[in-house]
């Protein structure tokens, strides 16, 4: 029986990949993380490991989409950050 149709849930490979495309597109790309397989396997796990399991894994894959748009968000800071230092420096 597919279990979506028990539980109503959609797929968990479409869920991460439809939620997973912004925060993957904000990751660098020299990240030395791949989001996409990192997400497949989160899926894999949770299949093995049940109901329990399943809410696991799909949280911890939120927990690393978080952090792929934090880490964007602190580069993007960084960048910034660089950017003033060089005007203040040359207005001095």
């Amino acid at each position: 029986m597919n279990e979506g149709l028990l539980f109503g849930r959609v797929p968990i490979t479409e869920r991460y990949y439809l939620s997973s495309k912004s925060a993957e597109e904000e990751m660098n790309s020299d990240s030395p993380i791949d989001l996409e397989i990192a997400l497949r396997k989160f899926h894999e796990l949770a299949l093995e490991d049940g109901d329990l399991g399943y809410a696991y894994w799909y949280e911890v894959g939120q927990l690393l989409k978080r952090a792929a748009g934090m880490q964007a968000q602190i580069d993007a800071l960084s960048k910034e950050l660089e950017q003033c230092r060089s005007r203040l420096s040359k207005a001095d």
